[in-house]
């Protein structure tokens, strides 16, 4: 195996890590070979944390990512995957900074709504993400509508977000989104999207009543997907 992906990790460390564990597990069991994956960890503080979950602009984290990006692209990957959603607010600067392909977990994400029929979803993220309307700019192109939380619940997910990274959540943050998420349905959503890639860590599948679009999940399948095709 010779294609090499490269991993901006560190937003959110526990979820960078195991998006490169499935990746590397898959690809074993596919091949009985593991895969070439560099991560880069970026050095985030808590405070470029809090700024980008409640949706101000962070000059911070752009640099910290333009610098990952190069390094990754310097050490010779062919791919670069970014578990976070919230960056892809930048999508366009890296991929122009970058000379490897940069997936998109926002368009991987669309690309399985469709797939799958939904016309209409539910999308939990950060402030950022939410105000940026990064997975509702890429359903509309494929005629999917969305439906958002309310102000005051949107506060309350990027508090959440800020302790899921931190490894402070707690039972009561589990509750609470699942509440949020049948709010969500009460308006009409067929599905929802855990459009920030740390939401899988609390909110599982067999607690809420509609299927859940796991964005971890779905940026790793594209992952994997891209390694087996070396292999056909």
């Amino acid at each position: 195996m010779t294609r090499t992906l490269g991993i901006v990790g560190g937003l959110g460390t526990e979820t960078s890590c195991t998006f490169c564990l499935h990746v590397n597990a898959a690809i074993q069991r596919a091949t009985d070979e593991q895969p070439r994956i560099i991560t880069d960890n970026l050095s985030m503080s808590n405070k470029g944390f809090r700024t980008l979950a409640r949706g101000d602009f962070s000059p911070e984290t752009l640099g910290l990512l333009v610098d990952s990006v190069k390094r990754l692209n310097q050490v010779g990957v062919d791919l670069i995957a970014i578990p976070c959603n919230t960056v892809h607010i930048f999508i366009e600067t890296i991929r122009r900074l970058s000379d490897v392909p940069v997936l998109s977990i926002i368009d991987e994400t669309a690309k399985v709504c469709l797939e799958r029929g939904f016309t209409k979803v539910g999308v939990l993220g950060s402030s950022m993400t939410i105000k940026e309307r990064l997975h509702t700019n890429a359903l509309a192109k494929n005629n999917i509508t969305t439906v958002i939380p309310s102000t005051s619940n949107q506060q309350f997910i990027d508090e959440c977000i800020f302790r899921i990274i931190n490894q402070q959540s707690t039972v009561q943050d589990h509750s609470s989104m699942n509440e949020i998420i049948q709010n969500l349905v009460s308006e009409g959503a067929q599905a929802v999207i855990l459009g920030c890639t740390d939401l899988f860590l609390i909110i599982k599948q067999d607690s809420v009543s509609v299927p859940l679009l796991n964005t971890t999940a779905i940026l790793e399948e594209a992952a994997i997907n891209w390694f087996l095709q070396e292999e056909q």
